[in-house]
């Protein structure tokens, strides 16, 4: 589940799975949602996530998330634990948002400077740098990804051809990119500029709920997997997070930080928690890269963990 418009996705071609499906949910503010205010937003999204699930009559789900959603997956873990599979209990994130207080990114430093007046149009910015200034790049949970793309070099030496990408036909793929920014851009994208403004603690009303400090957040949560190991629930919680090579978003400085909340003392005895740096990657393409990025490797670790279930 991503970080209210929902999607349903076939995903059998990325790993040569079968019955495997992925259900999207964008934040609120995106699509056709209905805005929601900074100080609402995680909240309501708690909200959503298990109305949704009822409404498809999905009892367990394994969580996955990318940049900003981060802060809306930790939530969702600390708070609606139950929906996870109560066998196989398992999160994966992809590229962890992680504030420049803790990264020093450069990037994230210069956006903090930003008034709060120009982040409320920063939809209307990523719209012209998208289709006319580096259409190729997708603006993803990273709201500042299309900005980013302007400063990163591209890996001309190992480009891949877009079906290989996609893991669709060359002629699909080719169509995807190119209506990929027209379709991004047709609906409301105003979440970009309230989650630049949540994930930069910009406004005094910002929440990040129960993970504004992710150290003490991971504490309580293993507190809270001890609790539950006590009380008969002894299935061991999963959580891997995969590393893009280069990005610029969290920088060296944020994954050291993300590493080091998980591997507290202690944590362990509760938490199974693992790390992986995907070589050739960066911000957006350790999610999108059928060859490079994560989502392959979460979707065969959510089937193999499935059948271990059963």
């Amino acid at each position: 589940m991503f970080g209210s418009r929902l999607h349903t996705l076939d995903v059998d071609h990325l790993a040569g799975i079968h019955g495997v499906r992925v259900i999207c949910v964008d934040r609120p503010g995106m699509g056709g949602s209905t805005p929601v205010a900074l100080n609402l937003r995680v909240q309501v999204w708690l909200e959503t996530v298990p109305a949704l699930l009822r409404k498809l009559n999905v009892e367990h789900v394994s969580l996955m998330s990318h940049s900003a959603g981060t802060i809306y997956c930790l939530n969702t873990l600390y708070h609606l634990r139950d929906i996870l599979d109560p066998k196989k209990p398992y999160v994966a994130i992809i590229g962890p948002w992680v504030h420049y207080e803790h990264s020093n990114a450069t990037l994230m430093n210069l956006a903090s400077k930003v008034p709060n007046g120009m982040l409320d149009s920063w939809n209307g910015l990523n719209k012209v740098i998208n289709e006319r200034i580096v259409p190729s790049v997708l603006w993803s949970g990273g709201m500042f990804s299309a900005v980013a793309g302007l400063f990163q070099s591209s890996e001309d030496g190992d480009r891949a051809p877009p079906g290989e990408k996609y893991g669709t036909s060359d002629e699909t793929a080719k169509a995807v990119e190119a209506l990929m920014s027209k379709y991004f851009f047709a609906e409301g994208t105003t979440a970009g500029n309230e989650d630049a403004k949540l994930c930069l603690k910009k406004d005094p009303s910002a929440s990040w709920g129960v993970c504004e400090d992710y150290e003490e957040y991971v504490r309580n949560l293993a507190e809270q997997e001890k609790a539950r190991a006590q009380g008969g629930q002894a299935n061991k919680l999963n959580v891997h997070v995969f590393f893009a090579e280069s990005d610029m978003m969290i920088g060296e400085g944020g994954e050291r930080y993300f590493e080091k909340c998980w591997r507290q003392t202690g944590v362990s005895d509760h938490i199974e928690y693992g790390s992986t740096k995907l070589p050739g990657t960066d911000h957006d393409s350790a999610l999108i890269d059928h060859r490079k990025g994560a989502l392959k490797s979460i979707i065969e670790a959510v089937e193999t963990r499935s059948q271990q279930a059963d």
